[in-house]
């Protein structure tokens, strides 16, 4: 499913790029579709980033799990080291990607006057008419 909503999202970010007006009829019900183009493009470029840098951690996590599982006991080399320094950065980049993504999330979910349920985060929100309007 991530992979799906991940060509979802990066289809619909190309989309919008090439023609700026795309969605202009997704957007029309919650208000200027005009004005509301820079908040989805926000949405977008924030939900791909995050969903890169996650991927990204998996890539690394992989390769630590691979190469620690032939290690000899002892001292860690230094490939595993910067290994690890490489998982710590890309889950530090990762943390805000997502941050950023929230905010967007937050800040798209205000400019629709979407309504966010007690049990639905921005982030819940946004997903859903992604995959609802944009797939």
């Amino acid at each position: 499913m991530t992979d799906l909503f991940a060509a979802t999202v990066a289809a619909a970010l190309s989309r919008l790029q090439t023609d700026p007006s795309a969605f202009d009829t997704v957007l029309a019900p919650h208000g200027e579709a005009g004005a509301l183009r820079p908040s989805l493009q926000e949405l977008l470029d924030t939900r791909q980033q995050a969903l890169k840098a996650d991927a990204d951690v998996g890539l690394v996590a992989d390769m630590l799990r691979r190469d620690q599982k032939f290690a000899p006991p002892g001292r860690p080399s230094i490939h595993l080291v910067q290994l690890r320094k490489q998982q710590a950065s890309a889950k530090q980049a990762a943390l805000i990607a997502r941050q950023a993504y929230g905010r967007a999330a937050q800040d798209f979910v205000r400019a629709l006057s979407l309504k966010i349920t007690p049990r639905l985060t921005p982030i819940a929100v946004a997903d859903r008419w992604m995959q609802t309007k944009l797939g």
